[in-house]
């Protein structure tokens, strides 16, 4: 089936997976995958041991990559691409030094990289030159016109009358914004997790999920708009249902600036414990992550995606790459500072297929802040002054994701 599937699409091949991509590594390789992004492409560096002591140099028609040790390179030692960006790869190695060469083509511009964890991946985005000035986050999302026709992308339904009024004059025909918007991060989204019938987890003292995420993006509403001073908007400020749909399509509707989905984990090892964030992807990093994306999915009110439904994680996950590098960042440094809070072993940030991110024109990032399984973390989610704790870890990670990107837009 997924042979015939590529068939029928050939336009969204290079978003897929690469096929034959190792499914596991030797600390002396490094795995390589190349993908077709908006506006460039990316190229994932892969490791199977801790993260390795790596330099990025950017040349006059190259970008190298150098790695202290000894690596092979997986599947490939070189591979000839011919496009406007990229042009071909080609593995150096020695006996204590690795040189990844990637040689660049005619349109290329600049070259920006950032790391994912668990496993290390060391991500580079190889983005065209410039012809017009930067668009600031939130402006909208990376042109699908020519894959229109496969009539595959999940609709955008109008926002819930009761969290804003009808969409501005601005927006396109699916509801999304496409019109310059103030540079900054000035408006923020907080999705608290589940509500109404739909309760979420459940700990063994009868504590729920929805009334932990509800109170959670409250405290998270004040401590930014105390903190930042920005427009902080709730997809629910009481114990009701809204569906998952709705959530992104109030942040789209709002022209936010970030995305912050609140969720409180679960596992049938009453040991698991601490916290993950995870950001859009739709392939999910590993078989736990998969399966969690899979369970919040599963819940009342999700409607399937017209046409294949595969298909249309695939280009909602290339509406979300526009903003991929943006929310790694701050799902990294949220995910630090909840470690930081919990002292415990980083579970990592990763990456699933989360329906309440899909079709997010912003950086997006879904917070699971602890087990409530775990009959010790449940005892801690039950008490407010550690919520606040939590809250304001996350207050501080926006803050410093706040002053970086307006740095980045000279408004600091």
């Amino acid at each position: 089936m997924r042979q015939r599937r590529w068939l029928l699409v050939p336009l969204l091949t290079l978003l897929l997976p690469t096929p034959g991509f190792p499914l596991s590594l030797r600390e002396d390789e490094v795995a390589l995958r190349f993908q077709s992004v908006a506006q460039g492409s990316r190229v994932i560096l892969e490791f199977a041991g801790p993260r390795p002591n790596y330099q990025v140099e950017k040349e006059a028609n190259r970008v190298v990559v150098t790695l202290q040790g000894s690596f092979h390179s997986i599947p490939y030692k070189s591979k000839n691409f011919n496009e406007p960006i990229l042009a071909r790869f080609k593995l150096d190695r020695g006996s204590r030094q690795t040189d990844l060469l990637f040689y660049t083509g005619p349109e290329f511009g600049t070259v920006t990289s950032f790391e994912m964890t668990a496993p290390f991946r060391l991500v580079l985005e190889f983005q065209k030159k410039e012809s017009r000035a930067a668009v600031p986050l939130g402006a909208g999302i990376p042109d699908v016109t020519s894959r229109q026709a496969v009539q595959v992308a999940p609709a955008i339904p109008a926002p819930p009358a009761e969290h804003s009024p009808q969409p501005p004059p601005a927006a396109g025909a699916a509801g999304l914004p496409v019109q310059p918007k103030a540079p900054g991060i000035q408006v923020i989204v907080v999705d608290a997790g589940h509500g109404g019938v739909e309760v979420g987890a459940k700990g063994s003292t009868g504590l729920l999920e929805k009334d932990i995420t509800l109170d959670m993006a409250k405290r998270i509403q004040a401590g930014l708009t105390k903190s930042l001073g920005v427009r902080v908007i709730l997809t629910r400020d009481s114990d009701k249902q809204v569906s998952l749909d709705d959530r992104t399509a109030i942040a789209n509707h709002e022209r936010a600036d970030l995305f912050l989905s609140i969720h409180v984990n679960a596992s049938r090892a009453d040991k698991a414990r601490g916290a993950e964030t995870y950001f859009l992807s739709y392939q999910a990093t590993d078989g736990e992550s998969r399966a969690l994306a899979a369970l919040e999915n599963n819940t009342i009110g999700v409607e399937t995606p017209p046409g294949n439904s595969e298909l249309g994680l695939v280009l909602w996950d290339l509406a979300q790459s526009h903003y991929l590098s943006e929310s790694s960042k701050l799902a990294e440094t949220i995910q630090s500072n909840l470690n930081d809070l919990l002292r415990i072993e980083s579970r990592g940030v990763k990456q699933a297929p989360f329906k309440v991110l899909m079709g997010a024109t912003m950086p997006a990032v879904l917070v699971e802040i602890g087990f409530i399984t775990n009959p010790e973390e449940e005892v801690r989610l039950k008490d407010g002054d550690y919520r606040e704790r939590i809250a304001q870890a996350i207050v501080q990670s926006v803050a410093t994701f706040k002053e970086r990107v307006e740095k980045q837009q000279g408004l600091r």
